[in-house]
């Protein structure tokens, strides 16, 4: 986890391990509209304290979206809030996000 002297987002994207073949997709965060490529694992994202909107998925095949699910959370400073997207092995599901 982050210093606690920092505010942002850290996001954790995993999925069900014998849905090896995710490892070939690369999962996009997008955080307030703006898009990063980012790998499976932890990721720290500095951000402003207020409301930010956090959507996560992965291009598939033809599918551009997969997995797309979103989040709203609200940052105080000084505060990392901690977010987890799941990835189960259907790709045709929504990822599963938790906040903490």
């Amino acid at each position: 986890m982050a210093d606690q002297d920092e505010t942002g987002v850290e996001i954790k994207l995993w999925f069900f391990p014998l849905a090896f073949f995710l490892f070939a997709c690369t999962p996009r965060i997008q955080i307030d509209g703006k898009t990063y490529k980012r790998y499976w694992g932890t990721h720290f994202f500095d951000l402003a304290p207020g409301r930010h909107k956090v959507t996560i998925y992965f291009p598939y095949i033809f599918m551009p979206r997969c997995g797309e699910n979103s989040v709203t959370i609200e940052l105080e400073h000084d505060e990392v809030v901690c977010v987890s997207y799941f990835m189960p092995p259907w790709v045709f599901a929504k990822g599963f996000l938790s906040v903490s």
